[in-house]
């Protein structure tokens, strides 16, 4: 009983302060008040826009281009013919500037062509003998005068291998057979007939000019010698031993 009455006087107490609260609040009876919007700022497109107070330099330079690589014109080999005995193999090859050489493929593997020992020149460096095979070889290019363009006419095939390393199949090509030369062609003058009869005159004259003074041989039979017999002929007698 004690607790009731105990809690009725604490809930008296407090209804009395709240009242007291209200009715000395100066804004009660008003309505809340309205909640604040934010304000956007909008920016005019004809105004300046504002400079920014500082900026931060960068300290990484930007990595400058490669430029391309001018790669030198593409210079050929030709095949001549391939020789293969045992484990010997050799190509014969037609250099660029139309000097014939023979290029050994040593221990069978990727070997560089000696232009100094065969052509006398260092502007054909770079190339490297790989495969000989019958009627056909491989040659690597440099890389800067690579295989480019097929020469089929000349037996030159390109093949790219990767990291700008190139490569030329070179086949060995048929030659056609060649045209048998013209007999050359002699005009002969045209002769009259009238100059033929001429010119069998004239011959006829001389003959009987060098037969003149000519007489013939005769040997009677009384005047043969022993061992001795006559041979007549048209141009006169002689004499010849008796076998």
């Amino acid at each position: 009983m004690q607790k009731i009455i105990t809690f009725f006087i604490i809930l008296l107490f407090t209804i009395s302060n709240v009242r007291a609260f209200d009715l000395f609040n100066p804004e009660r009876g008003k309505p809340p008040p309205k909640p604040i919007e934010p304000v956007i700022p909008t920016i005019d497109s004809s105004s300046k826009k504002l400079e920014t107070p500082f900026t931060a330099k960068t300290s990484v330079k930007p990595i400058p281009k490669k430029k391309p690589r001018k790669l030198l014109p593409q210079k050929d080999f030709a095949l001549k013919g391939t020789s293969i005995i045992g484990e010997k193999r050799a190509a014969i090859l037609l250099a660029p500037n139309k000097k014939e050489f023979i290029q050994y493929l040593k221990d069978n593997r990727r070997t560089e062509i000696d232009s100094t020992k065969y052509l006398n020149s260092e502007k054909y460096r770079g190339y490297y003998l790989l495969k000989v095979n019958a009627r056909e070889v491989q040659i690597e290019y440099p890389l800067d005068a690579p295989c480019q363009k097929d020469k089929e006419k000349n037996g030159v095939v390109c093949n790219k291998k990767g990291n700008g390393v190139t490569v030329a199949s070179l086949s060995l090509k048929q030659r056609k057979a060649l045209k048998a030369p013209k007999p050359p062609v002699t005009l002969k003058p045209a002769i009259s007939k009238a100059e033929i009869d001429k010119k069998r005159d004239e011959d006829l004259e001389k003959r009987k000019k060098i037969y003149k003074n000519f007489k013939r041989k005769v040997i009677k039979d009384e005047d043969v010698p022993p061992g001795m017999r006559v041979v007549r002929t048209p141009f006169g007698d002689r004499l010849v031993p008796i076998k």
